[in-house]
Order: C-alpha cells, then sequence, then structure tokens
C-alpha cells in the first residue's frame, strides 16, 4: 500500500489549518512527519486517512484518488478531540471500546485477558489519562492494527502525553516490520536527536 499526500493544505477560517504538505506512506515502512504541536497535525491525520478533504493538493492510494479506501484501510490512532480516549475513563473501558472497534469480543473477561497479555493488570482500573504513557500508546497502537481491513496506521504525536521519541518509533517500527503502513507525527523537538529520516508539516 502506497499513501502520496500531494502538497495537501487545509484552509481555517481566520489562517491555515495545515500548509502545503508532501510525504508519502508505504506498506513496512515508518513515515515520520513532524511539525509544531497544534492543528496542524490533526488535520493532516484526518486529510491522509479520507475523514478530511484538503482545500488544495491531493492524497493518493497507490495511484488512484480513492476516499472511501482511505477511510476503510487506514486506522487514525489517539488523533486530539477526534480518536483519543476519554481522559476520565478507566482503561479498562477504553479498552473495551478499542476491541469493540476492533469487532473482537469485548466483555469484562476479553478486556482482562487483553490487558494481561501487554502486562496492564495493574492499570485496569486507572484513569487513561494516568495511565504510563508509553503503555497507553502501545495498546491503543496495536489494538488499532486489529480492525478488520486495516492496512495503514496514522500514530498522531503520543509525544503530546509523554511518550518518548524512541519508544513511539519503537512501536511504529513493530507495526511496519509486520506489513502495515505507519505514519508516526512528533512535534519538531521531541524529533530532535532522532536519527531517521521525516517529512515536515508546511513543506510540499
Amino acid at each position: 500500500m502506497r499513501i502520496e499526500s500531494l502538497a495537501v493544505a487545509v484552509d481555517g477560517p481566520h489562517s491555515p489549518l495545515l500548509r502545503p504538505t508532501s510525504a508519502t506512506i508505504e506498506s513496512g515502512a515508518v513515515t515520520i512527519i513532524d511539525g509544531p504541536p497544534g492543528t496542524g497535525h490533526t488535520a493532516f491525520s484526518l486529510v491522509v486517512a479520507g475523514r478530511m478533504v484538503p482545500s488544495s493538493g491531493q492524497v493518493l492510494v497507490d495511484g488512484e484518488a480513492d476516499g472511501q479506501r482511505l477511510r476503510r484501510e487506514v486506522a487514525v490512532v489517539d488523533v486530539p478531540a477526534v480518536s483519543e480516549p476519554d481522559e476520565v475513563v478507566s482503561l479498562s473501558t477504553a479498552i473495551g471500546e478499542e476491541l469493540a472497534m476492533a469487532r473482537l469480543p469485548a466483555r469484562p473477561r476479553h478486556v482482562r485477558e487483553t490487558l494481561s497479555q501487554y502486562g496492564a493488570d495493574d492499570w485496569r482500573r486507572t484513569r487513561v489519562e494516568d495511565v504510563p504513557a508509553a503503555l497507553r500508546f502501545q495498546l491503543l497502537a496495536y489494538l488499532a492494527a486489529q480492525r478488520p481491513g486495516v492496512r495503514a496506521l496514522v500514530l498522531c504525536c503520543p509525544d503530546r502525553y509523554g511518550v518518548q521519541a524512541d519508544e513511539a518509533l519503537g512501536v511504529a517500527r513493530e507495526l511496519a516490520d509486520s506489513g502495515y503502513a505507519v505514519c508516526l507525527q512528533l512535534t519538531t523537538t521531541t524529533l530532535q536527536g532522532v536519527d531517521h529520516s521525516h517529512a515536515t508539516l508546511g513543506r510540499s
């Protein structure tokens, strides 16, 4: 799978939400997108996943403009105010919702089994906002990958709640090694010192 963002931009009511940005996301690889905190990351996540139509530019999947396929095959993970879990619910509740989205059994027993699988038993009654950042990111990313038909994942700024760049990249690489096309978005300051090629919001 190859997703190409070709100078996509999104206008806002007062200023651009996303300036023209180009990047390529491919199966078996991690594409890092860096940029300042803010709406640009959210807009880019939604555009490359077919959830938002860009004001200019286009997104191609395997050479074709196919928003329906993008919506079907791209999962957006933890996008602020879009797909992030409610911070005040328990981790068990959030994971139950993720299992349901993946069309997996989501009864309490299945939630406990899933948390045990990831070594998260001790955190099941903890509010999402208090769960260790790396664990939260790992759970959300891996469960999103289990949704039927998903072939690509957009992982939106896990550093905003404390995930370190090497932790985020480790999870992203594991998913890419499993064959997924992975887009990992990070803020520019978090990316400093990371030896990995990247694209930048606002560059085409």
